[in-house]
């Protein structure tokens, strides 16, 4: 009965139905037991017997509310994939323009095809809809040309992320406050729906990360900002495999049952002077913006404000978005010749390579200097490398190095450098912690390995 008018769905685990989401838009809401038993009633009669032997009305019994609450087999009810907020592209790379729940994409489109112009896919169309888009961020002080086609592709990725598998956050970040970064991300969101952003604080904790992360992933926002943040993208694996991975599968928050959650959602994230740390390098576009002036936030726009003007034209400008990728895709998808980005393929053909086909500087170029100058990829070849100038390939036992890295400056600077140090000395516990965690990683042509001595626990380098 859930199933008879298409208003009900599952999605990875709990039972869920698509409405308005406070401050605009729509998200998904999972049903809890009450709102499941009143929609039972209205749907089905229910009876029992009375005290003399006739039928009267009664709510439905709990028993057959638990089993659909808790119960994984619902094959009556439609899988919900994603929210769609504006047209998408299908499997076939064509956009879809009608509205209502698309079996070959399991997603929910959210919107009328008629409110947005696709303009005629040619190389000409594209190149004014990419004026357009650059005019509402020309006085964004960006660092770089390569950090405004980051921001451009962020537009894009915003515009069709329901479709696309996976997909790079984007960090936006400058040397002070006021500088338009939260601006910035307010004109990006909107290329992802209508309505705000779903603001939140970056987690400080792995266990926070995933709680917050999947109670958000669950409701399927346009958009998830991490709004002011104090703290570097730190690498979580819940945020890690919601950036590189269709799904993500956790414990619901507040429950023991666990829930698989669709991950095609926008992340952004502001901060002064951020950067992603380690495995985040290689998930996270940073966009850059320098301002000139000494009180940035004081500085007058000339033009109308742009969120406001873009709030009241979206439609128009997310149909300039779909209109750089439906041309291009017209003209063959052709590849510039750029370092491949394998996790996000799908986005690159979408997100990167049109615009690179405008003549643009390569948005993810951030990206790959990230992954190329790893500064902890950085402090290990230095490390092992001095290991290796006093030690050579000798097996040494972890307080054997400590006592003896004191006698020699170049490995003990290293030492000093690294997250092994308790207070002004190296302590034992936390290098052999270092060394187990990077033991077979190559630096500098060099990897560290357990060693062959019998006694204890050692290491030497190779």
């Amino acid at each position: 009965m859930l199933a008879v008018d298409g208003a009900y769905f599952h999605a990875g685990g709990p039972i869920v139905r698509v409405i308005d989401r406070p401050g605009g838009g729509v998200m998904s809401e999972a049903i809890n037991d009450q709102a499941l038993v009143t929609e039972l009633s209205s749907k089905i009669c229910w009876e029992k017997r009375g005290q003399r032997g006739e039928w009267v009305r009664c709510d439905p019994p709990q028993g057959v509310v638990q089993n659909l609450m808790r119960g994984q087999n619902r094959p009556h009810l439609k899988a919900l994939q994603g929210l769609a907020r504006q047209p998408y592209l299908g499997p076939d790379r064509r956009f879809i323009t009608s509205p209502g729940y698309h079996a070959e994409t399991g997603i929910y489109a959210a919107f009328n095809g008629d409110d947005y112009d696709l303009k005629e896919p040619t190389r000409e169309k594209a190149e004014h809809a990419l004026e357009c888009l650059k005019w509402l961020i020309e006085e964004v002080p960006f660092a770089s040309e390569a950090d405004l086609s980051g921001a451009l592709a962020a537009m894009l990725t915003a515009a069709i992320r329901p479709s696309l598998a996976q997909a790079p956050a984007f960090s936006l970040t400058a040397s002070r406050s006021g500088s338009g970064k939260s601006y910035l991300a307010n004109i990006i969101a909107a290329f992802a729906g209508p309505g705000d952003p779903y603001i939140t604080s970056y987690p400080t904790k792995a266990d926070e990360a995933t709680k917050v992360v999947v109670a958000m992933l669950l409701e399927k926002p346009a958009v998830i900002l991490f709004d002011d943040m104090q703290t570097d993208w730190r690498s979580f694996g819940a945020i890690n495999k919601a950036l590189t991975s269709p799904t993500v599968t956790e414990r619901i928050l507040g429950s023991t049952r666990t829930a698989t959650a669709r991950t095609n959602v926008l992340m952004l994230g502001t901060g002064n002077n951020i950067e992603p740390e380690r495995d985040m390098r290689r998930r996270v576009i940073s966009i850059r913006l320098e301002p000139r002036s000494e009180t940035p936030a004081f500085r007058r726009y000339r033009k109308d404000d742009p969120v406001e003007h873009l709030r009241r034209h979206r439609k128009a400008a997310v149909g300039d978005a779909l209109t750089i990728i439906g041309a291009y895709l017209a003209a063959g998808a052709p590849l510039a010749d750029v370092k491949p980005i394998g996790t996000y393929d799908g986005w690159s053909t979408f997100c990167r390579q049109p615009l690179l086909w405008l003549g643009l500087p390569d948005p993810a170029q951030s990206l790959i200097d990230q992954v190329t100058h790893d500064p902890d990829q950085q402090l290990l070849e230095e490390f092992l490398t001095a290991w290796s100038e006093v030690f050579g390939s000798r097996t040494m036992t972890v307080r054997k190095v400590v006592a003896t890295a004191i006698d020699h400056p170049n490995l003990m600077d290293v030492l000093t450098e690294l997250p092994v140090m308790d207070g002004r000395h190296v302590s034992p516990g936390r290098l052999g912690w270092f060394l187990n965690k990077n033991r077979g990683r190559k630096a500098g042509g060099l990897r560290i390995e357990p060693g062959d001595s019998k006694e204890r626990r050692s290491w030497r380098v190779m």
